[in-house]
């Protein structure tokens, strides 16, 4: 995301605009899709006046008004034709609102036609030719259409608590791709129990929705620990029909470990894996080309579990054992020599260099950087000027596998461990089974033995090292555990 106040267009990455064009649809409208930084409408339709007109503020390099984008001087951002995003209260309390239109329009760059498309009171005309992006070529506002909403008596068609399909429309895809995420009967037991997302998560008359305490979100960290917890409803009575937990381990287990970590013994769907977006396009590799149904051999296929099943990574997030789906990254970033702090390349900058050639190590069909001489040539080509005369990076260095790759002072490539490398983990707190699929529901020997699918668990770090092969660690390690506590940990039954 372009900041506010720009020194060149080579410090511009994805504008506003750009930001409420691609990303909007997920977002309900308000805030930064109808206000600029300086809380200022993007564009009043009453005034015909822009917010920079306002402020007084130079919109050729302001973030909000700019029209360079990923290197494009000529993306334009014409808030005067978009309109602006507003906050669309249908589009969570209106059963059958249509999504995909509404998409449709904020894709076509109209913004301010968003609601009313979504509600069913209009007719858009779209070009024949539209490929990538819809070409919008009339909208006709139609208020008496009745097919999803009736204007007269939209008070009577308004529900209170949204559907579950309405905040899944959203999250569908989002929790689709970071976690595996499904919300159905046959996949957690709360849906089985008609339990809906808002029993969880209900909100308040400012639309603040109660939350628990994920491992990458930062949004709104005030509202943390707002929504009951497992142990809320399960064990201190807060919900009066949730069966009540009876354990026969000791109580450090349910101290240490958080419920999630057994209830959630697997995902059935795959999810995105790794990002590779070192070439400057975004390559992506799902769970089902590295992990499988079996956590001690991800190259084999057992017949207990649905074939395209795969493990959680197990961590230790605030003191507790926690399931995670772990993403690899790697990219190439620029290090800030004071800080130690690694500020990602803009792909659009890497995408136009001249790029070394590449080979195929691993026989997928796609080349990659691994080798030390590829990544040696790539560092060297990062030190060149962008296209606006700017350096695309003064410290180029690649984050891979754990480590920075960076070139030392006689230009041989050095790797370093770098905290920026770890995986990014999403926490998973949803599709939780019950029965004897629960880790420990057939005893100790779940987790203590020799074979222990939970403390041998493979954990991917790094896709293709230096010789084509995928690097793997185990759970124990992202635990902290050493040797002689593992093999205690393993005999213990």
């Amino acid at each position: 995301m372009a900041k506010k106040v720009n020194q060149n267009p080579s410090e511009i990455d994805k504008s506003s605009f750009f930001f409420v064009r691609n990303c909007g649809p997920c977002h309900p409208g308000g805030g930064w899709g109808e206000y600029d930084r300086r809380g200022n409408l993007y564009y009043d339709e009453k005034t015909s006046k822009f917010g920079y007109e306002i402020s007084g503020d130079d919109p050729k390099l302001d973030g909000d008004y700019t029209a360079f984008n990923a290197g494009n001087p000529d993306y334009v951002a014409l808030w005067d034709r978009s309109g602006v995003s507003e906050a669309d209260c249908l589009i969570c309390h209106l059963k059958g609102y249509q999504w995909k239109e509404r998409e449709i329009m904020l894709k076509g760059g109209v913004f301010k036609f968003g609601p009313t498309v979504g509600a069913g009171w209009a007719r858009v005309k779209l070009s024949p030719e539209w490929l990538e992006r819809p070409k919008i070529e009339e909208v006709e506002i139609a208020y008496f259409k009745k097919d999803i909403a009736d204007f007269e008596n939209l008070h009577l068609q308004i529900i209170r608590k949204p559907p579950d399909e309405n905040c899944w429309f959203c999250h569908a895809v989002s929790d689709g791709k970071k976690r595996g995420r499904q919300w159905t009967p046959e996949t957690d037991i709360h849906k089985l129990k008609d339990l809906t997302c808002v029993s969880c998560h209900p909100g308040d008359k400012e639309h603040n929705f109660a939350k628990g305490n994920t491992i990458q979100e930062t949004v709104r960290d005030d509202l943390d620990n707002t929504m009951n917890s497992c142990e809320d409803c399960h064990y201190k009575g807060k919900d009066k029909k949730a069966p009540k937990y009876r354990h026969p381990y000791s109580p450090k287990h349910m101290r240490r470990i958080a419920c999630q970590t057994c209830h959630i013994p697997y995902q059935t769907v795959s999810a995105d894996l790794i990002y590779d977006l070192t070439t400057g396009s975004i390559v992506v590799y799902d769970t089902a080309k590295f992990l499988s149904n079996d956590p001690l051999d991800p190259k084999k296929k057992g017949t207990d579990i649905p074939s395209t099943a795969w493990y959680p990574t197990i961590r230790d997030f605030k003191g507790r054992i926690v399931p995670a789906k772990s993403l690899v990254v790697i990219y190439f970033g620029d290090l800030d020599d004071q800080t130690n702090v690694v500020k990602p390349i803009s792909l659009w900058k890497i995408r136009e260099l001249k790029k070394p050639a590449l080979k195929d190590h691993n026989g997928d069909g796609i080349p990659e950087i691994n080798t030390l001489d590829e990544i040696k040539a790539f560092l060297k080509v990062l030190r060149e000027k962008d296209k606006f005369g700017n350096p695309v990076a003064n410290h180029p260095v690649l984050m891979k596998g754990g480590f920075l790759y960076q070139l030392d002072k006689k230009g041989e490539v050095e790797k370093i461990k770098h905290d920026q490398t770890e995986t990014r983990d999403f926490s998973l707190s949803h599709n939780i089974v019950s029965g004897p699929s629960v880790i420990g529901g057939r005893g100790c020997k779940d987790c203590h033995s020799k074979n222990s699918p939970f403390f041998l668990r493979k954990v991917l770090i790094d896709p293709c090292d230096e010789k084509g092969k995928p690097v793997y660690i185990e759970t124990w390690e992202r635990l902290g555990i050493d040797k002689e506590k593992l093999d205690r940990l393993l005999s213990v039954q």
